[in-house]
């Protein structure tokens, strides 16, 4: 699936809550670790180079560094000459108009790595992301673009030894008496036919949930409750006036799902 793991930092200690989870993903996939820093020049080097090698050595990672002014650029040209790289950040999102927004440099990655993103946001400022995936929950909804995530979870499911389950948020409907399990069965055969088709081509025996209720926060309330779990979905994100804003469901769940996330935003829509 991919042959290194890139931690991107920014001299934060909130940046480092995604290396357990980077690490253990490099470990599990035999693949290298990376922790990358973009600084705006060699004063800034200079001032945080114990601290990154220090960082280095705790994580048994190598140590990239690189100067320039935008860091999201930096990270996506970086991206670019490593095919099979996936990169890795911490962000906090916050609120602004109805939506969340993403730090510009994680939303940046996302809509230029061409490839999904390892996200974490930490809801308790203290935690740490998981150092290890037992689960990935890959969120769909029917349409061909959410479809666009299941290559990679199944992938990453395979890699990590993880198990797959598949979910689909449905609106809320009344309840129905004992006995009357026919809509159940309707409602999932769209998810049984995606979990057959896993089964055929990645040898997976990949798992259902619909879920009923608002989106955003059905997903975020089903994974809360899974510890160890990947949260991976599709997203559309776009350039705004002044500044760029995530899809309003990925948006959500970044900012209220307790677990990290794998973002991917097609560039072929």
């Amino acid at each position: 699936m991919f042959d290194e793991v890139i931690g991107c930092l920014d001299g934060s200690s909130l940046a480092e809550k995604i290396l357990p989870l980077a690490r253990g993903i490099a470990a599990a996939q035999g693949a290298k670790l990376t922790l990358l820093r973009v600084v705006e020049d060699v004063a800034e080097l200079d001032a945080e180079e114990d601290y990154l090698r220090d960082c280095a050595r705790r994580y048994a990672a190598e140590l990239s560094l690189l100067v320039g002014a935008d860091a999201g650029a930096a990270i996506v040209a970086h991206l670019a000459d490593r095919a099979h790289a996936l990169a890795a950040l911490t962000t906090h999102g916050r609120s602004a108009w109805s939506e969340a927004i993403l730090g510009s440099v994680a939303l940046r990655v996302i809509r230029e790595a061409k490839r999904p993103v390892l996200i974490f946001c930490p809801i308790d400022k203290a935690g740490d992301a998981p150092k290890k995936i037992d689960t990935i929950v890959a969120a769909v909804d029917g349409s061909a673009l959410s479809e666009k995530i299941i290559p990679h979870a199944a992938e990453a499911a395979r890699a990590l030894g993880a198990g797959l389950l598949l979910v689909q948020v449905l609106p809320a409907r009344p309840v129905t008496p004992p006995g009357h399990g026919k809509s159940d069965l309707n409602e999932a055969a769209y998810l049984h036919a995606k979990a057959a088709a896993i089964k055929k081509r990645y040898g997976l025996d990949a798992q259902w949930e619909v879920l009923h209720g608002d989106v955003s926060a059905a997903i975020c309330q089903f994974v809360d409750a899974m510890p160890n779990t990947l949260l991976a979905m599709t997203t559309h994100a776009r350039a705004g006036i002044e500044r760029a804003i995530l899809g309003s469901v990925a948006a959500a769940c970044v900012r209220r799902a307790a677990v990290p996330l794998l973002l991917y935003w097609p560039r072929d829509k």
